[in-house]
């Protein structure tokens, strides 16, 4: 029956509305993209779903991707990154081992592309997996849901601190400046748009993990990636910005190791370290609001008079 010319401009509207809601909810719980740069896209992890941030890069015929986050991000992404760019997805980057950068792997090479990273990540993989993954895989559907029983590592890796892809759109550099936040930190680096990826070793608020980091060396680290010049930074957690990420990242580590530090020194014990030591208010970006696993790391690391990292640990 055909319907009332009312009838037909009420379902038009409510058709309109539709689609605009449609349009606003088509990205993921994540943040929508944004372009960073002429074919540089920042994609914001949900942090309430566990998922780091991401970064698509536009090359000549195909896409990088800095850091796949876990197999639910990973889903999402696969329908998110054709929105960008029709090009495939060649080269995903693993800043890191863990799971929430590293943990969706294995569904890129199903896809066809070709994981990589610093070669510190596999060896991470190899010391500290599948106990990670098989633990993720009771806490996460999305782990259970791959069907394996171990994370995938990287297909391909680089060695010393420097690999390049280049292309007549830009060049990418894939660097390793040492142990920080874990032993195999890779940052990606765009020179001519003077764009750092920076993986865990920068984030932009308390949101860092210490178990596998060198403590002590982490800052030394950061102030390597300031001297590129960079003049914006996307962390692999928080908003991006520019370089008082970096600046700020490493003062916190630096005044929390020194603060602990000086409770080591004067005999106090970890459990009245965990209560005296406070930082600066210059630091409270990064200050959690519980700093008791923080310190007790620290503390560890003091102690020991060896990188957490290396020291016997739990992942928590």
């Amino acid at each position: 029956m055909r319907q009332p010319r009312s009838a037909l401009g009420s379902l038009c509207r409510s058709a309109a509305i539709v689609a605009v809601m449609s349009a606003a909810t088509a990205w993921s719980a994540s943040a929508p993209p944004k372009e960073m740069a002429p074919g540089v896209w920042f994609l914001e992890g949900d942090a309430h779903a566990g998922y780091c941030n991401s970064i698509v890069i536009e090359m000549d015929r195909y896409l990088i991707l800095v850091d796949p986050s876990y197999p639910g991000r990973t889903r999402e992404l696969m329908e998110e990154i054709p929105r960008l760019s029709r090009k495939p997805v060649r080269y995903v980057f693993d800043t890191h081992a863990h799971g929430d950068h590293a943990y969706g792997n294995s569904l890129w090479t199903k896809a066809g592309a070709t994981t990589l990273a610093y070669v510190g990540v596999r060896d991470e993989m190899q010391r500290y997996e599948p106990l990670r993954w098989q633990t993720a895989m009771t806490r996460r559907d999305d782990v259970r849901s791959v069907g394996e029983n171990n994370v995938e590592p990287p297909k391909m890796v680089f060695r010393g601190h420097r690999f390049v892809l280049h292309d007549p759109t830009r060049t990418v550099e894939f660097l390793y400046l040492g142990w920080g936040h874990t032993r195999g930190d890779g940052w990606v680096w765009l020179p001519k748009e003077r764009i750092l990826c920076t993986g865990d070793a920068a984030v932009n608020g308390p949101r860092n993990k210490l178990w596998d980091a060198n403590i002590a060396n982490w800052p030394k680290v950061i102030d390597r990636a300031a001297a590129l010049h960079p003049a914006t930074i996307l962390p692999g957690h928080g908003d991006a910005g520019g370089r008082e990420i970096l600046l700020g990242q490493a003062t916190f580590l630096r005044d929390l190791y020194a603060a602990v530090q000086r409770e080591v020194q004067d005999g106090v014990s970890v459990e009245l370290a965990r209560v005296e030591v406070k930082l600066p208010s210059t630091d409270a970006n990064w200050i959690p609001k519980d700093m008791a696993q923080d310190i007790g790391i620290v503390y560890s690391e003091i102690q020991a008079g060896k990188p957490a990292g290396a020291l016997p640990h739990v992942w928590q």
